[in-house]
């Protein structure tokens, strides 16, 4: 993982998204339909953010982005070269749940997911309900998920602070940009993992496989190494930043 994605501490970032979806040239869109049709029918062809482009401005960061659907990224991640000018470069809110008890509360994906195994931050594509007024709500977007992955519908007496974004980090390969939402909660991470897990009995089909505790900082990088586990790029430098340490703006 090291060097394959950088941490860039942002508490006043905005993304901006605009109204018209991205159009594909029609011989680059008949393609992505053909290549649907292969994959597994059960996997949900929902909305996608992807960043086409970014600017430092007086007020913070701003990064731009367009609307596409998942075959489209789908496609884009197994055929097409980063460079390629309608390469999805997705954006997305990640749930940084941090326990009482200083741990990192990550996702294992499922077995019908496109990463079985896989450990990463809560969270997932955008929805059109997160945006308002042409501006992501990475914020609702990220407790969006976490109650729909986890069965987490946090409030505040589930936090210690207020749900923040505090940076995001961006793919060294292709640009990619996880939009870090941390909530600091007020329970322990065994005691995160009991709920999450009366949750899940309860689902016929859950997205996660599991929920697991990772500690915070390199002590989060040996476990994840001792452990064998495969984990998404970004996960290394949300780990090392210094904005999720508990206590910390």
């Amino acid at each position: 993982m090291t060097g394959t994605s950088h941490w860039n501490p942002a508490h006043n970032l905005r993304v901006a998204v605009e109204d018209k979806p991205w159009d594909l040239p029609e011989a680059l869109q008949d393609e992505v339909e053909a290549a649907w049709k292969t994959w597994r029918r059960d996997f949900f062809r929902g909305p996608v953010l992807s960043l086409v482009g970014a600017e430092n401005t007086a007020q913070g960061p701003v990064l731009q982005t367009r609307w596409t659907d998942y075959a489209h990224f789908l496609y884009s991640a197994r055929t097409l070269n980063p460079r390629h000018p309608f390469y999805v470069r997705v954006v997305f809110a990640a749930g940084c749940l941090i326990s009482r008890d200083g741990f990192l509360m990550a996702a294992v994906m499922g077995p019908e997911t496109t990463r079985p195994g896989w450990v990463q931050a809560v969270g997932g594509s955008a929805d059109p309900s997160d945006v308002t007024l042409g501006r992501l709500d990475a914020v609702a977007s990220a407790l969006r998920e976490v109650r729909e992955e986890t069965g987490l519908n946090l409030t505040s007496s589930d936090l210690s602070r207020e749900v923040a974004v505090v940076g995001y980090t961006q793919d060294v390969r292709d640009g990619s940009a996880a939009i870090a939402v941390k909530a600091e909660l007020t329970a322990t991470a065994d005691e995160v993992r009991r709920q999450f897990h009366i949750f899940q009995a309860q689902q016929e089909n859950s997205e996660l496989a599991d929920l697991v505790a990772i500690p915070l900082g390199m002590a989060g990088l040996s476990w994840l190494r001792d452990e064998g586990r495969r984990a998404v790029r970004y996960l290394e430098p949300l780990l090392l930043a210094p904005e999720l340490q508990p206590g910390t703006k």
